[in-house]
């Protein structure tokens, strides 16, 4: 049995263990509900446009195209590297201010340049080893959605394609582009019970955790 057969036939499982809730879905990221989930997820994959940003492309008269990030999502990707959670972005559109971003966090997977992104998951997940199943993406848009139904935990930003947001698991109470990425990786900290540990580890760190 392959890698993605394995999923599936865990995602059966837990969608019907999820059924049993007996609440609808979707729930925010410090609801009881997925708390016990979210202490299992090793990867985090994240979008760009829409995610990390608030899905704006600026431009100057030259042409040149420029991005803004929230400096939130740096020190999520600094805590999510304190304790040993896996960051990668699958994104239609790989550019070099995107790299310029992530690249100094040491996420070095940075998969794209279509909108076809299943493949890019599953590349992730071969040179990771982590289960889909441990894997959390956030996504934003319809070309998300693939990926969305195929690992353990999907998300999305407040301010997602409705689509989007009837399907994901979490809807985090940040919109794109303000701090989405580090609510996620707060919520996986709090939920294995590491948060003190981790603000006190990287207050202490000469290099601030990185």
């Amino acid at each position: 049995m392959n890698r993605l057969s394995m999923y599936i036939h865990h995602r059966i499982l837990y969608m019907q263990k999820i059924s049993q809730l007996g609440d609808a879905l979707p729930y925010y990221i410090d609801d009881p509900v997925i708390q016990a989930h979210l202490a299992k997820i090793s990867l985090l994959i994240f979008d760009i446009d829409g995610v990390l940003t608030d899905g704006t492309t600026y431009y100057n008269d030259g042409g040149i195209a420029f991005k803004a990030f929230s400096m939130r999502d740096g020190f999520g990707f600094v805590m999510a590297n304190y304790c040993n959670i896996e960051l990668a972005s699958i994104t239609g559109n790989v550019v070099e201010l995107v790299r310029q971003r992530l690249e100094p966090f040491g996420i070095t997977r940075i998969k794209g340049g279509h909108f076809s992104k299943t493949q890019f998951l599953e590349e992730i997940l071969e040179e990771t080893g982590i289960s889909a199943f441990h894997t959390l993406y956030v996504g934003d848009d319809l070309f998300d959605l693939p990926v969305l139904r195929l690992v353990g935990l999907s998300a999305a930003p407040a301010d997602a394609h409705p689509e989007v947001l009837e399907e994901v698991k979490i809807i985090t109470r940040a919109s794109g582009g303000k701090g989405v990425v580090r609510e996620l990786v707060e919520g996986i900290v709090k939920a294995r019970g590491m948060w003190k540990q981790v603000l006190e580890g990287i207050e202490k760190d000469p290099k601030g955790g990185r």
